[in-house]
């Protein structure tokens, strides 16, 4: 699932407050109703348009859910942008409140009405910069504005004929690039007039790391002027990279039983502790606060709202990729070709980074919540669940961790030219993911991601 998911549910399934206080024992639940709207239901509508439609059920496997494509592009297209920047306030409150979003709402004791539990908030917000990070580096938010503001002032493009395609424009207009957005996770305002510069300092502040490229407006791709905080997780990439180097060597010598074993589960376990420490520090040194009392929330909620906006745009042959007649198999190749056509080439390796994001954000989510990428015995079995002794089948959770080391693992390799499972090869320093070694000021440098 992803946040888009996350605001439709916010949209249509309006939750209850799990915190109720109970001072009887709840009644047993009852049956799973019929798949339709739960009497509880208090929907966003317009005050101008007919509500968004009729409840879209969404495909659950199980505790991950996603709404269907083209719900998904009904609810991006909807004629009232006021009615989306509610559905962002509500679940803006949802996650610093700690509630859950259960498949068909929630008794008034809290319990799930059918027992699944879709996504809980409850410890962790589920998003992370580093998602966000990793998806701007593809230059996707740059292709867009820039499709966006050429649709708005010239016809260079035609004029669509398709009354998604044309709301979907508007909307994007309205909810990311206007000065007088009231949403409280907005981080533009007096103090900070761009959105941009704001985002690139949070990456810096928690990551150390730049963005590949520089400012849209500039012809030379000069480098985009923002402030850079003097507290910063520069050693980050570092880190990270040995941390992946260490999961790579345990993956392999997980099952080994003859030869040189060079993993160590202390030194995984202890880089995990580290990464908690250092992602932690940032956020104020805890995340059992309110989500919206941690520093860098609005930013982080932010970026992975926009970001994950324009993704989904060109996750498959949708109406507006289809109208720029960019079609192609890959979310890569769709992003690569609406790149050309605006005059904005996206990053080279803009594939394996849109491979990388989701997986790598859940990573460091683990690693930030702690209690099982930091505890040995768990990393044990992580390490060999691809490959686990016949009669002891490892959970599929654990599967799934393994299956975003290897994903992560790869993909860095390729987006960035460091070689993880060649940890001697490894550049040492600090980092930005960038296009054929050259900064964003034109300059050769080093050390460079390629």
């Amino acid at each position: 699932m992803d946040i888009l998911d996350n605001l439709m549910y916010a949209t249509y399934v309006s939750p209850i407050n799990s915190a109720l206080p109970t001072l009887v024992p709840p009644p047993p639940p009852p049956p799973p109703p019929p798949l339709q709207v739960p009497a509880e239901v208090n929907r966003i509508i317009s005050d101008y348009i007919p509500p968004f439609g009729a409840l879209p059920i969404p495909a659950v496997a199980g505790t991950a859910f996603t709404y269907d494509v083209n719900d998904k592009m009904n609810f991006c297209a909807y004629e009232d942008t006021n009615a989306l920047e509610s559905t962002i306030l509500r679940h803006w409150h949802d996650v610093d409140s700690q509630v859950n979003y259960d498949s068909l709402g929630r008794t008034p004791f809290g319990q799930p009405i059918n027992g699944i539990r879709l996504v809980s908030f409850e410890e962790v917000s589920t998003y992370h910069l580093i998602g966000a990070y990793l998806l701007e580096n593809t230059r996707l938010l740059q292709i867009f504005e820039r499709f966006i503001e050429r649709y708005l002032l010239d016809e260079e493009f035609g004029i669509t004929g398709d009354a998604q395609v044309f709301e979907w424009i508007h909307n994007s207009e309205r909810l990311f690039f206007k000065n007088d957005t009231q949403v409280s996770t907005n981080i533009r305002s007096l103090l900070r007039p761009n959105a941009d510069a704001s985002r690139r300092n949070a990456y810096w502040r928690m990551f150390g790391m730049d963005l590949a490229f520089g400012d849209i407006n500039s012809q030379s791709n000069a480098a985009m002027s923002y402030h850079k905080s003097k507290a910063a997780n520069q050693e980050f990439i570092v880190l990270f990279e040995r941390y992946l180097s260490e999961i790579w060597q345990g993956y392999i010598n997980a099952r080994n039983t003859a030869g040189a074993n060079t993993s160590d589960i202390n030194i995984v376990r202890d880089l995990a502790i580290q990464l908690q420490e250092m992602l932690t520090a940032r956020r104020g040194g805890t995340t059992t606060n309110a989500y919206g009392s941690q520093n860098l929330s609005r930013e982080e909620f932010s970026s992975v709202l926009i970001t994950s906006w324009f993704t989904f745009i060109v996750s498959y042959d949708s109406p507006v990729v289809t109208f720029l007649n960019c079609q192609s198999t890959t979310i890569g190749e769709r992003l690569l070709k609406i790149g050309a056509k605006v005059g904005i080439n996206a990053h080279s390796k803009c594939q394996a980074l849109f491979e990388i994001a989701a997986p790598t954000a859940r990573i460091l989510t683990t690693i930030e919540a702690g209690g099982v990428l930091d505890n040995e015995a768990v990393m044990q079995i992580i390490l060999s669940s691809l490959n686990p002794p016949p009669a002891i089948p490892p959970a599929t959770a654990f599967i799934d961790y393994m299956k975003d080391f290897l994903t992560i693992i790869n993909n860095w390799e390729k987006a960035t030219g460091h070689r993880i499972k060649n940890p001697e090869a490894n550049i040492r320093g600090t980092v930005k993911v960038q296009q054929n070694g050259v900064s964003s000021n034109g300059v050769k440098s080093q050390p460079a991601l390629n």
